[in-house]
């Protein structure tokens, strides 16, 4: 079973069909139910992810109908501004959807995972975060956390055969890409060797080595056409 938070988002949306063809999909979405034709092996769920109580609600709903989980965790919050102007409300919501509901889900999904002795954690970051491009301090600093909450269980859960990865990717034909004026989106596709986006396939061909993989654990992967 995969478990992909942010389905009704641009990525997530978009790779949502690849996934139906490798295993059974519960689509996590927040307010904006994804439009997809019906599958038999999709679910939707809408869930708060800063919640912890609609977390519970979802674990004791489906824990026993769940085997063998993938989690990809692709619900992302951007609010941009200078450090100077970022409100502490702002702050808090970016934090929230980026890495404590990251962390409240996985937590909430570890005791089936270990259960089982099987699990797959799928982390995504930017390379514009790790960068830190100007203006995204807040979103910047949630995804780098990413990075040490998936090495952290990595170490912890290795002896259950539960892997903990991250992708960190570049620029993509969909997603938060297209939100950018063009001035922005030739910056930064300029930034690209081979000058090209990538394609949602890219991103898909990753999750699904990781979840064939059990020895890569607590990788941080690039897929940004080698920025």
């Amino acid at each position: 079973m995969i478990i992909l938070t942010g389905a009704s988002g641009g990525i997530g949306r978009e790779i949502l069909p690849f996934l139906l063809d490798i295993d059974q999909v519960i689509g996590i979405y927040n307010k904006t139910k994804p439009q997809i034709s019906s599958d038999e092996h999709l679910t939707y769920e809408q869930l708060n992810l800063e919640s912890p109580s609609d977390i519970k609600i979802f674990i004791d709903k489906w824990k026993n109908k769940i085997s063998k989980v993938t989690l990809i965790h692709f619900a992302a919050l951007k609010i941009d501004s200078l450090a100077a102007n970022c409100s502490e409300s702002d702050w808090d919501r970016i934090m929230g959807v980026n890495l404590k509901g990251n962390f409240l889900l996985t937590q909430a999904l570890l005791s089936k995972m270990i259960q089982e002795r099987w699990g797959r954690i799928i982390h995504i970051s930017s390379r514009g975060a790790v960068d830190g491009d100007t203006g995204t301090i807040a979103y910047s600093a949630s995804k780098m956390g990413l990075i040490g909450m998936s090495n952290v269980l990595a170490k912890e859960y290795a002896r259950f055969n539960i892997t903990s990865n991250i992708l960190i990717l570049g620029h993509f034909e969909v997603g938060l890409y297209n939100q950018l004026n063009e001035g922005m989106q030739k910056k930064l596709l300029q930034q690209v060797p081979s000058k090209t986006l990538g394609k949602s396939i890219d991103i898909f061909n990753a999750i699904e080595f990781l979840i064939k993989s059990q020895y890569v654990n607590g990788a941080s992967i690039n897929i940004d056409g080698g920025i």
